[in-house]
């Protein structure tokens, strides 16, 4: 198979997007990546760090041996995970309402107030966009839950950031993610 490096990607930009609190079952984008997003719905967390989306999947194995010469003869798929991972650098609706979820957000004359709790158990559709020119690739994790809040740093050396950490659950298809790639180069 030749080389051929406009097959290369380097998604530079993007974007995240989450469902609001206690949205249920909310409408799905579909289809076409470049499709704007329902604002309505899905609000932007803004700008996040040059260290962009992290992807990770684990799946383990269980590996069944044969009692004739203790030699493998399977190995069956067992827990499977998938995440990401990635820092806002803006202070928002958005990311206040995610670094304190189930707490009492309120607008006050002056900005904010927050009566803040221990974080509540918070599932959301998410949405993840990459830009690599005019190619595009949409992820939508219909049902995510933010399992991880990194330290949020006061410095006066680098910009203050949330860090989070997003795991994915089945939806009612059975699936954890939907993916749609803008590439008319792309065929199968």
């Amino acid at each position: 198979m030749p080389v051929d490096t406009t097959k290369i990607r380097a998604y530079q930009q993007g974007l995240v997007a989450v469902s609001g609190y206690g949205v249920v079952n909310p409408t799905l984008p579909t289809g076409d990546p470049s499709v704007a997003l329902n604002s309505t719905i899905y609000k932007e967390l803004g700008a996040l760090t040059d260290d962009g989306l992290t992807e990770s999947t684990s799946q383990d194995y269980n590996d069944i041996f044969m009692w004739q010469g203790n030699t493998l003869a399977a190995s069956l798929p067992g827990e499977y995970t998938k995440q990401f991972t990635f820092a806002a650098l803006e202070t928002n609706a958005q990311t206040l309402g995610l670094t304190f979820a189930g707490s009492t957000l309120t607008q006050t004359a002056y900005g904010v107030s927050i009566a803040e709790k221990p974080p509540a158990r918070d599932i959301r559709t998410w949405i993840l966009h990459g830009l690599d020119g005019t190619r595009i690739q949409r992820i939508v994790v219909p049902l995510g839950q933010l399992v991880e809040r990194g330290d949020v740093v006061w410095s006066s050396q680098d910009a203050t950031a949330y860090e989070y950490t997003v795991k994915c659950f089945v939806d009612a298809s059975g699936n954890v993610a939907y993916r749609w790639y803008g590439d008319v180069t792309l065929t199968l």
